[in-house]
């Protein structure tokens, strides 16, 4: 797929994606990089087209420069936003009590605190940036340092958990391990296979930090 076509079905893609107002959203492609940028009315909408435009076939990385416009009617004040983030995160049950610390300025959110699995660090990301008035969600929550464990049992079970994936192609993925840090090396097809390695890589208990240097044919 050549630049003009892939820049029509981005276009396309956001233009019926039905949580985006894409009408504005201006899309540039160069390489298999494409680059988004006009105004969206929410954060959400901004993350959302991120998501999904690294879903698709041939695109082999997004520059997000969607701008977030808030529209009047969804407009809240930092304290609004921050009751709102501390809701959203004390009603999902897969996230630790009083684990994770909120605070808002002029709209950004930022998240602060430590957890055990790097999947509740995306849940409180996803939990806060598609709330009222956010312009932007900054995650800072780290990982607590796992029990030391055999490299060779972590490589192994990450090796497994590529298996199980209907979406990677596990043989091109060397996987190795120097003490509580994954490195993945080797070539994906896609983008959304590229972030697949690298989620199935960090839910592996124990597994601290991924160091991702896979690349996209």
């Amino acid at each position: 797929m050549n630049n003009k076509e892939l820049k029509a079905e981005v276009k396309n893609k956001i233009l019926w994606e039905p949580g985006i107002e894409g009408e504005g959203v201006i899309v540039e492609v160069e390489d298999g990089i494409v680059t988004l940028s006009g105004p969206v009315p929410s954060f959400y909408q901004k993350v959302c087209a991120d998501n999904i435009v690294k879903k698709m076939w041939g695109v082999k990385a997004v520059v997000n420069e969607l701008s977030v416009d808030i529209a009047t009617h969804l407009k809240r004040n930092d304290k609004e936003i921050a009751d709102a983030a501390v809701s959203a995160l004390e009603w999902d049950i897969s996230l630790p009590k009083d684990a994770i610390k909120v605070s808002v300025a002029r709209g950004v959110i930022t998240l602060s605190g430590e957890v055990n699995f790097d999947f509740q660090r995306t849940r409180a990301y996803n939990d806060t940036s598609s709330l009222y008035g956010v312009t932007n969600v900054i995650n800072a929550i780290t990982l607590k340092a796992p029990a030391s464990v055999d490299s060779k049992v972590i490589e192994k079970e990450i090796e497994r958990e590529f298996q199980r994936s209907a979406v990677l192609h596990a043989h091109n993925i060397n996987v190795k391990t120097s003490g509580k840090k994954v490195y993945l090396s080797g070539p994906v097809s896609s983008w959304f296979e590229y972030k697949e390695a690298n989620d199935a890589a960090f839910s592996v208990p124990r597994v601290n930090e991924v160091q991702n240097d896979l690349y996209i044919l």
